[in-house]
């Protein structure tokens, strides 16, 4: 069963200095995977806003990238009702070992207050895989994070790996978050598919999942499951 979560940890104390320069995103992709070129300047990079069906909610993704510490990349998600002020709804926190994330406004569902995400984090310099997550967001602070390696449950003994390439929400009364994505033969380094042995190899290609959040079932689905997204954004103006 995939557990709803409230975020209410506050962020770690850090000393006063000067705000970063505000760089506004053209994407909301933008947000998802930022380089970070050593010999760039710290900035903050904000994507554009994204307005709930209803023009009730609005949200943006803010990323703080630090170069001059080791590449720290620090994530926060915006949220404000109607003119409001905006608050703190999500917190991706600085790891060590120049582990860099990002993510990416995917939309509301529709006429609802849910907030639907994709998360990413990697390792600055190194060919280590990417970690990818789903999230949707309630503006009350509640998170639902389908257990996206479920994906792979009946593929053990394989290399089979996955990179999310779409989601949105399912139709009907229940609450279902459904996953689209791309499923390959993870390879090292130089490593070709031909050098995998044929019984660890992942046949390439594209899956729908079902993550049921009132009953906690999860399942394959036909590709043609429609994704029930509300997308509309508006440029964000640097503050």
């Amino acid at each position: 069963m995939c557990a709803a979560l409230l975020i209410s940890a506050p962020e770690p104390a850090r000393a006063v200095e000067e705000p970063l320069p505000v760089v506004a995103a053209s994407s909301p992709k933008d947000t998802l995977l930022l380089d970070c070129d050593t010999n760039q300047k710290p900035r903050r990079v904000i994507s554009p806003i994204a307005v709930s069906q209803d023009a009730v909610w609005q949200a943006y993704v803010e990323v703080e990238v630090r170069p001059d510490l080791g590449c720290e990349h620090t994530t926060r998600l915006w949220v404000a009702k109607a003119k409001g002020p905006y608050r703190l709804l999500y917190f991706m926190p600085p790891r060590r070992f120049a582990v860099e994330n990002g993510m990416e406004i995917l939309g509301w569902a529709p006429n609802s207050r849910l907030l639907l995400v994709q998360t990413e984090q990697w390792q600055f310099g190194s060919d280590a895989p990417d970690t990818q997550q789903v999230l949707a967001i309630d503006t009350t602070g509640m998170v639902y994070e389908p257990r996206l390696e479920e994906m792979l449950e009946n593929r053990k003994g394989t290399r089979c790996s996955f990179r999310v390439t779409d989601a949105g929400f399912g139709t009907g009364n229940n609450f279902i978050v459904l996953v689209r994505a791309n499923l390959f033969t993870f390879l090292e380094v130089l490593e070709t598919e031909a050098e995998v042995p044929a019984a660890e190899r992942c046949t390439n290609t594209e899956e729908t999942w079902s993550f049921n959040y009132a009953d906690g079932e999860i399942k394959q689905v036909g590709n043609d499951e429609p994704l029930q997204v509300f997308r509309k954004f508006q440029p964000n103006q640097p503050k």
